[in-house]
């Protein structure tokens, strides 16, 4: 009778059939749409996506995984979804900046960031910082360094001690995981005894790269790597509670290496991940095109 309604009379088609016409009514008012058929449809895509993603996980990225997918759903369409499966994740807490340890005898370097603008290539400027996690022992410091062009956590390291062994493995890491790097790559840091400490700057010497550090008392020069800190405690660490150093690092391994490098979406990137945007960019390893406040006399 559907198929039919707009050539026949729906009573006439009633009475052939023996089906009264508010009972082929009631039966079309009760049938799903296509358009909720098809909602059905995608909404385990959504939860697959989401459990995947450590901890809450935004609809614009959401959006870009079913659209990789070959899904089609707009992302007003994401978002009523994830409201209707009450995923929508909640918006990670504002970062709030912690004092460092700026007071000490070790030299200082300028800011170099404001100058060389965004990067355009990978290996150009890397960020470091350390943040600390508890545990039911006592404390963990997580120290990482950052890609600025592509966002990749390309070196990470934890211990119960915040000291330069802690910031210069994760460094080392770092180089290790690009197998080898240029000279001239720009490391920005804070002004941390840690980083400012002799031992760290022979190896940023021994790399032949280029120190620059935060302007004192201004935490947000490094604004992306807290941005990763910030929304790595809301959605792995906020409502967990770590036994020892061991379950940190299993943290950390998970939050980094299987989901924020390969699979989190950046819109800074274009809504791509960190480890597709290097594959995309494919730039030399190594800040070779130096900016004029680098190569100056």
């Amino acid at each position: 009778m559907r198929k039919h309604q707009h050539r026949y009379d729906v009573a006439e088609m009633g009475e052939a059939l023996g089906v009264s016409r508010s009972g082929y009514y009631r039966w079309i008012e009760a049938r799903p749409s296509v358009r909720r058929e098809q909602d059905e449809a995608i909404k385990p895509v959504i939860e697959q996506v989401v459990r995947r993603a450590c901890g809450p996980y935004g609809y614009r990225p959401v959006h870009q995984h079913l659209r990789e997918q070959g899904v089609d759903c707009g992302r007003d369409r994401t978002l009523r979804l994830m409201h209707e499966l009450e995923l929508v994740g909640r918006s990670h807490a504002r970062f709030k900046p912690m004092g460092t340890d700026s007071e000490h005898l070790f030299g200082y370097h300028p800011n170099l960031l404001k100058q060389l603008g965004k990067p355009e290539h990978r290996d150009q400027i890397w960020v470091a910082d350390t943040t600390y996690l508890r545990t039911d022992e006592s404390w963990c410091y997580l120290a990482t360094v950052m890609d600025l062009c592509t966002r990749r956590i390309v070196g990470w390291s934890v211990s119960d001690r915040n000291d330069t062994a802690l910031v210069c493995t994760a460094l080392e890491n770092a180089v290790q995981t690009r197998g080898e790097v240029r000279a001239g790559i720009v490391h920005h840091s804070d002004r941390g005894s840690t980083y400012a400490a002799d031992r760290y700057q022979r190896l940023l010497a021994k790399l032949k790269m280029h120190p620059s550090m935060s302007a004192k008392g201004n935490c947000y020069d490094n604004a992306a790597m807290e941005s990763f800190f910030g929304r790595y405690k809301t959605a792995a660490v906020r409502d967990h509670v770590f036994a020892n150093e061991a379950q940190v690092r299993a943290n950390v391994f998970n939050y980094i290496e299987v989901f924020y490098n390969r699979f989190r979406k950046h819109a800074s990137l274009g809504y791509l991940s960190p480890m597709q945007a290097e594959a995309k960019i494919l730039p030399p390893m190594g800040g070779n095109a130096q900016p004029d406040c680098l190569t100056r006399n």
